[in-house]
């Protein structure tokens, strides 16, 4: 349904304002007609208001019996334009990969099953956590998936019944795609019987020499692939816990391996050729090395009954690549993302912090509105980063039958020590958020503006307001901006010309002690078309303490919850915003302000 506004006109200005070159005096004062991005429905709750989804999306979280997801944003062909999501699949049975198609980031159509694999396959059942890349030189749209073996060893079959990692093909992101069969690179015959890695190929793991057959019966899976500036194709996944008991009978330290989840990568001399002596070790389960000789201290590792390190993902930025995966149980309120972070794609790499803002995208024990957010993926929808996970679908508890996709933006800001680190705005649940430019064609201008704040608390640094991120835990990199309560305090944002907005939302923080409850005055300097100047204002527009933002019994706030104003694009040249905390004592923060423009 399209959304309309319920609110006056902007201003009107088309015949009362026709006075021209008389510099950028104001000549006039109006009132700014805006919505808070909703339309109130008679009978119909909060929570399930229709909004205006040419510019926001929210985490309704629609995308249900599917987790694990793999998306791609298309930007030409046929295609151009649209999202494609894979899935592991509860209503495919996990005998089979979906495929999910959006155009704008909110309505999301399922379009087919991508990949149905051949009963003849190895992979003809339990199909999980599938990854898609596309390789402009050929075309190529290449699947990565993880499944467990239908063939046994007992029935003549090559292979434990254990999981490995298998490759499909396809000339569009709708698929269908087919097992990759064929001859490989290093000259390995690759029929529907075989996976494309092959753990009983590894000739060496961290430069040490070993025989084929070695890591025969190691379990793999989770797998992704990274293709470097340079070409350079590689492979990461996790070397899972042993589930099948299949290393019981060897003389490996099974307890070692059954309790533990790590994660290596593999050069590729193509999407279908491991180079089996580059495999290596990349994280240890536990600890902030490989080498293990410092524990990682994210709440042990989420306070996982299980020591675990999944689903990874590689992403670079400069000269430095960021090691983005899973901690915690599957099945955990606290299953969330973390990272580590290294100057080559296989490592040596260095877990993260809290503090340092290691992690990346979780939940906490308290939270009533988003559980057990991970396994994710990254993905870039024009210039901007966002990453798409799973989580519970009834926001409360996660477990294998009861996931929904959520998906949040991300990108890079320099953590307390001036180490740059992925950050994430969310997990986000109930709350309007700005849609990609790519889909709205608009995006947050706020940090190209200068800015000048009153009321500050002392040594709290302004550049928070619109560094374009908000906090999610009282920890990390993402930092408020504080004000002294009980003083009036004014924030302007300058813009070197006049700008067209359509937007401005305005971040509470996370802390509930330090929420602001009421915006005294927001005016804005603006110029008609026909060249008036002017002020356009808004007075004493409340935040919504209610439930979409909030718990207040508990005094809980959630992520990302905003004060919006949306109305008609205007012509704007800066914003001030005016405010005083009710409290003689203590702070009021702002988590960020964003403005939605050209």
């Amino acid at each position: 349904m399209r959304f309309l506004k319920k609110c006056a006109p902007v201003f009107a200005l088309a015949c009362a304002f026709a006075l021209v070159g008389c510099g950028e005096d104001p000549t006039f004062e109006q009132s700014l007609g805006f919505s808070d991005g909703t339309v109130a429905q008679e009978d119909a709750p909060l929570l399930g208001r229709e909004y205006d989804t040419s510019l926001f999306y929210r985490n309704d979280l629609t995308l249900r019996e599917v987790a694990d997801p793999g998306v791609i944003y298309v930007s030409e062909g046929e295609e151009a334009g649209k999202l494609f999501l894979y899935g592991t699949s509860n209503s495919l049975s996990v005998r089979g990969i979906g495929v999910w198609q959006s155009s704008d980031l909110v309505h999301w159509d399922r379009c087919s099953v991508a990949f149905d694999p051949s009963p003849q396959s190895w992979s003809y059942s339990n199909i999980w956590a599938p990854e898609v890349v596309y390789d402009a030189p050929s075309q190529t749209y290449y699947m990565t998936y993880s499944a467990r073996n239908s063939n046994t060893i007992a029935n003549g079959g090559k292979y434990y019944a254990n999981t490995y990692i298998g490759l499909a093909t396809a000339s569009s992101p709708l698929g269908p795609f087919r097992q990759y069969t064929g001859t490989n690179a290093n000259g390995d015959e690759i029929g529907l019987g075989d996976p494309v890695f092959d753990p009983a190929k590894i000739t060496a793991v961290n430069g040490e020499p070993c025989e084929e057959g070695t890591y025969a019966r190691y379990r793999f899976l989770d797998s992704s692939y990274f293709v470097d500036e340079d070409g350079q194709i590689y492979l990461y996944l996790s070397r899972g816990q042993d589930r099948y008991h299949i290393l019981q009978d060897t003389d490996i330290d099974y307890e070692a391996i059954n309790g533990t989840s790590e994660l290596w990568v593999v050069k590729m001399k193509d999407f279908a050729s491991p180079d089996y002596a580059s495999c290596k070790q990349i994280t240890k389960a536990g600890y902030n090395t490989v080498e293990g000789e410092t524990e990682n201290d994210i709440e042990a590792e989420r306070a996982a009954t299980e020591r675990i390190n999944e689903a990874p993902q590689m992403t670079r930025r400069g000269s430095s690549y960021y090691l983005t995966y899973s901690v915690g149980g599957t099945s955990s309120n606290l299953y969330s993302v973390a990272q580590a972070v290294g100057e080559s794609p296989t490592g040596p790499f260095r877990k993260l912090s809290k503090e340092e803002g290691g992690l990346v995208l979780g939940t906490e024990m308290n939270w009533i509105q988003t559980a057990g957010t991970g396994h994710h993926c990254v993905t870039k929808i024009g210039n901007e980063l966002f990453l798409f996970h799973h989580e519970g679908a009834d926001r409360y508890t996660i477990d294998t039958n009861n996931r929904a996709i959520g998906y949040d933006r991300a990108g890079f800001l320099k953590n307390a020590a001036g180490q740059e680190v992925m950050v994430a705005n969310g997990p986000t649940s109930y709350s309007l958020q700005a849609l990609p430019q790519a889909f709205s064609g608009y995006r947050n201008i706020a940090p190209e503006a200068e800015v000048s704040a009153s009321g500050l608390k002392e040594g709290s640094d302004k550049a928070h307001l619109t560094d374009g991120f908000f906090a999610s835990h009282a920890y990390g990199a993402i930092g408020e901006t504080e004000f002294n309560a009980g003083e009036t305090a004014t924030v302007t944002l300058t813009f070197e010309d006049y700008r067209k907005i359509r937007a401005i939302m305005l971040y509470n923080s996370i802390d509930y002690n330090k929420i602001f409850y009421q915006i005294a005055r927001i005016t804005l300097r603006v110029r008609t078309e026909g060249g008036a100047y002017g002020t356009v204002t808004v007075n004493n527009v409340t935040f919504p303490l209610d439930e979409r933002t909030s718990y207040s019994s508990q005094e809980l706030m959630f992520a990302g919850s905003n004060l919006v104003l949306d109305f008609n694009e205007i012509a704007v040249k800066s914003i001030e915003i005016t405010f005083r905390a009710p409290r003689s004592e203590g702070v009021v923060a702002i988590g960020d302000i964003w403005v939605l423009g050209k």
